[in-house]
């Protein structure tokens, strides 16, 4: 599901960007605002926009149908199809609303009504690829293969070179029971591209199903050389891997995968699998704890934790673990057989005989049928792995299957399916920013110290203590509203006529920044310009807006990026980067000891292919701050650019040690020769 979002985020940017307004002045900013709200995934707070203009002129169709693209990416299917009925009352010829409304449906596993949008969206529209795209998937969801492929067909008479549409059909293949047809159509798939990371991890599933390991691996190999960032090619690998019995790489396959996803529970309950069965019960116990931490209820990790703790003399822990599965599934005998041998090394007698005694009684008879319990022994089981779904306990030894593995191909179970139009591409680190809230989620969440932002925040003209993050952070609604009760007091503060103005403006530019809204944003920095051009925060924050104002535009224009020999990814040159340097130098003039400044105007050097520059503020901002994990990745990256290997490893490395993790994919990836 979460990739799906991010596809369906994507697609929302690009539709947004598209679809022209019809309002008058005042609604149009409005508009605007939540669009941009939109295109930075803040989507609580651009359902707001969209409310106000709504609420202003409830006859036009835009805001219902944004709202509707922000309430899908929220996961609110219902509240996202009726926004759509509502723009397709108004205009019912925009195509795109009923490409968003089928998605809604689609989630609600309403496919025959999704059906319906998709073809009437190209009963407008015929050319769309989109939509005859998700109509295929639909039709495959709902059951029609033989419909499915005939839509193939016509997408492919449409787009020859459309290698998502031969990936499709390959799957459609594969679901009618036809193997070679289907290994044929994913071949010409990576004949149009041999070089894409997800089709090479698309083939390797199906040869893996094929029980053609070998060559599955070796297009596994390949996949995770070209997007090494992606914890589920290292967990495919490690399922193949261990079906060739190579324990130790199929462990080192799930360390990367929990390197990259460290929350991934089929990562830690596999590999705690595998260290159970090389005999470091330990660290065994130490992934089944984080499985359970995720999945209270997961009876298998519960009784291996148990049996694990009982080899490493933790008798009442799995005393504790074996109840609660018994507990849950009274006729699993093996379960009273193990904790009648715990409780007899607790010196529990009676409670060891009491198990003992269901054991004898139970033991000719049958499982429970819904658990698919029988009176064979387990080991005529021979089968090494299970299902995802499968829940009988006494499957626990065996190898979780990824669900590439379990389905055919990743749409299965993902609906706009691994293969659609992702381009994974190594990408410089962002520039920070100033800002009220920081990313939690993120593996480097700890606050950003730096004199000069605390002699700010110092003043008492910020609503809170101001943070140097730079990752993007989508605001809730009560985080909204503290920032439009903000700005109504630095209003009245301003017009009070108190103290400051440069930096009450600058309070008051930061909440509308936050808020999406650049333009409010830069009109508050240049009155503080006004006030005092020597306040450097002033300049620090007009770079910020004016960044994110360019890229903005830059997905306007649909600008293409470049991209070289070693996939590392350069921005186009942007003249409207060159004022964003500007601000940065006048703030370097102003506080040559900030090191962000070096690190931000280092990074849009980079961005402008001035490689020389960057590595030089790279440079002064490691000089000035050591663990700034982030100039060390950066300056890594401009290395590799600038073909110096040994810099850039060593660079990397300390991106890695200071907890940026992915570094170590970057080095693995760039490491090994085409």
């Amino acid at each position: 599901m979460k990739a799906g979002r991010k596809v369906l985020a994507c697609v929302a940017a690009l539709i947004m960007l598209l679809t022209p307004l019809h309002a008058q002045i005042n609604t149009d900013r409005m508009m605007s605002v939540g669009r941009t709200a939109l295109y930075f995934d803040d989507y609580v707070l651009s359902i707001q926009y969209f409310n106000q203009v709504i609420n202003a002129k409830p006859y036009l169709y835009e805001p219902y149908f944004y709202r509707a693209v922000a309430k899908l990416s929220l996961e609110d299917y219902r509240g996202a199809e009726q926004d759509c009925n509502s723009s397709i009352s108004r205009n019912p010829y925009v195509v795109n609303s009923y490409q968003v409304r089928g998605l809604a449906r689609v989630y609600q596993e309403r496919y025959d009504d999704a059906i319906r949008d998709f073809r009437e969206g190209l009963r407008l529209d015929p050319d769309n690829r989109s939509l005859r795209h998700n109509l295929i998937l639909c039709l495959a969801r709902s059951g029609k293969h033989e419909e499915a492929i005939l839509a193939a067909d016509t997408l492919l008479a449409f787009s020859p070179r459309y290698a998502p549409a031969m990936a499709m059909r390959s799957d459609l293949l594969w679901e009618l029971g036809d193997s070679t047809g289907a290994l044929e159509w994913v071949n010409k798939a990576l004949d149009v591209n041999r070089y894409d990371a997800d089709m090479l991890h698309h083939r390797g599933v199906m040869l893996a199903r094929m029980e053609r390991y070998e060559e599955a691996e070796q297009d596994l190999d390949r996949s995770i050389y070209l997007n090494p960032g992606d914890a589920g090619a290292y967990i495919t690998r490690a399922m193949i891997r261990y079906f060739r019995e190579n324990l130790n790489g199929a462990l080192n396959d799930y360390d990367l995968s929990i390197m990259i996803d460290p929350g991934n529970v089929t990562g830690h309950y596999n590999r705690g699998n595998l260290r159970a069965q090389i005999g470091d019960d330990n660290r065994a116990i130490e992934d089944f704890d984080m499985v359970i931490d995720a999945e209270p209820d997961n009876m298998m990790a519960l009784f291996y934790r148990g049996l694990l703790r009982d080899n490493t003399g933790d008798y009442r822990g799995a005393e504790e673990d074996i109840t609660k599965v018994l507990e849950k599934y009274p006729q699993f005998i093996q379960g009273y057989q193990i904790r009648s041998e715990v409780r007899g090394k607790l010196g529990n007698r009676r409670g060891a005989e009491q198990d003992a005694m269901v054991v004898l009684r139970e033991q000719n008879r049958r499982f429970n049928n819904a658990m698919g319990y029988t009176d064979e022994p387990e080991d005529e089981d021979e089968s090494k792995t299970r299902g995802s779904s499968d829940k009988n306990v006494r499957h626990y030894r065996k190898i979780i299957v990824d669900e590439n593995l379990e389905n055919s191909t990743g749409f299965s179970s993902e609906y706009r399916g691994k293969i659609q139009n992702r381009n994974v591409e190594v990408q410089y680190l962002e520039p920070f920013r100033l800002t009220y809230y920081r990313d939690e989620a993120q593996t480097l969440n700890y606050p950003r110290y730096s004199r000069i932002v605390d002699e700010l925040y110092g003043t008492g003209c910020f609503m809170s203590e101001i943070m140097l993050e730079n990752h993007e952070v989508s605001l809730n609604e009560k985080q909204i509203s503290q920032l439009f009760s903000d700005i109504e007091k630095r209003t009245s503060d301003l017009s009070g006529g108190k103290s400051a103005p440069d930096n009450l403006l600058l309070a008051r530019a930061i909440d509308f920044a936050l808020l999406q809204d650049f333009s409010s944003a830069e009109s508050d920095i240049e009155n503080a310009m006004s006030y005092n051009p020597d306040n450097w925060a002033v300049w620090f924050l007009r770079s910020q807006i004016r960044a994110r104002s360019i890229e903005i535009k830059r997905a306007e224009q649909e600008i293409s990026v470049q991209q070289v020999q070693s996939n590392v990814r350069e921005a186009v040159a942007d003249q409207g980067y060159q004022y964003v340097i500007r601000d940065l130098s006048r703030v370097i003039d102003m506080e040559p000891s900030f090191a962000y400044a070096y690190y931000n105007r280092g990074t849009f050097y980079a961005m402008t292919n001035d490689l020389h520059a960057a590595l030089a503020d790279f440079n002064k901002a490691i000089e000035l701050d050591e663990t700034m994990a982030e100039a060390w990745y950066n300056r890594g990256l401009i290395s590799v650019l600038l073909n110096r290997m040994d810099d850039a490893f060593s660079d990397l490395s300390r991106a890695g040690e200071l907890g940026i993790y992915s570094a170590y994919n970057i080095m693995k990836r760039f490491s090994r020769t085409d």
